[in-house]
């Protein structure tokens, strides 16, 4: 009988490409990622043009809950925020966590286009990935956790890729991690997602997430792709100061 199973997927064997220059977009993070594959345009007007989209009442509010809930858990905020309420018992394990020096919170890692580790900020870094919370459960083991506020519907996908990054990230910056449990607190729900992932599986997403960022990093032409999902969300198709003039209702 022949089997079809390969022990490694034959792209993950192949050394990644490197490009000689990069673009206007220096760097990526997820959600700069996630703009730019759903239309060019904008983060040419908001990264490379440097004008600032209007956060909108949605991402203000996840901004105030995603602070307290880290100055919570390293101590700042005495009281326990009613935001919070639904993690109680998980934010106050993650507090002692913290206290023992078994949690890293609010970490800002960045990697060079060879994926190795270095600063936040430095001239050669290249990919932007900032995690809410990571808990050392021992030398080879780690839970990822990130908090969500408002709905799930309609992100799980986004949100699942997401936190596959995030552990592709971890086993990146800590070599003797082996295991690793991500975990999306849906804050507003009460409901968690929880996927586990070797060393080996997050590693067989690698070529892909290179190559959909070395496309957002190369790009020179940053065509717009209008469409109702798509401008649904972006202040720019109604901005007096640029007026997108592809912009859709």
């Amino acid at each position: 009988m022949i089997s079809l199973t390969q022990e490694k997927r034959p792209d993950t064997l192949k050394p990644l490409e490197v490009p000689e220059q990069l673009g206007e977009l220096k760097a990526w993070s997820y959600s700069a990622l996630k703009v730019f594959e759903q239309c060019a345009y904008r983060s040419y007007i908001a990264k490379v043009k440097k004008i600032q989209e209007d956060s909108g009442p949605a991402a203000e509010r996840g901004t105030m809950i995603h602070q307290q809930a880290e100055d919570y858990v390293n101590g700042t905020l005495g009281e326990f925020p009613d935001t919070l309420k639904k993690f109680k018992s998980e934010f106050e394990e993650l507090r002692d966590g913290y206290a023992a020096a078994k949690v890293e919170l609010e970490g800002e890692w960045g990697f060079d286009i060879n994926w190795q580790p270095v600063g936040w900020m430095e001239k050669n870094t290249w990919a932007r990935i900032k995690l809410d919370a990571l808990v050392h459960q021992d030398e080879t083991s780690a839970r990822v956790i990130d908090y969500k506020t408002g709905k799930k519907f309609g992100n799980e996908i986004g949100h699942s890729q997401q936190a596959l990054l995030y552990a592709l990230a971890s086993f990146l910056r800590y070599p003797d991690l082996q295991y690793a449990q991500t975990e999306l607190w849906y804050l507003d729900l009460g409901e968690t997602t929880v996927k586990s992932f070797t060393r080996d599986q997050a590693m067989q997403f690698m070529p892909t997430w290179h190559k959909r960022a070395v496309t957002m990093t190369t790009c020179t032409d940053f065509a717009p792709t209008p469409s109702k999902d798509s401008c649904r969300w972006c202040s720019y198709r109604k901005g007096e100061f640029p007026e997108c003039a592809w912009g859709v209702d």
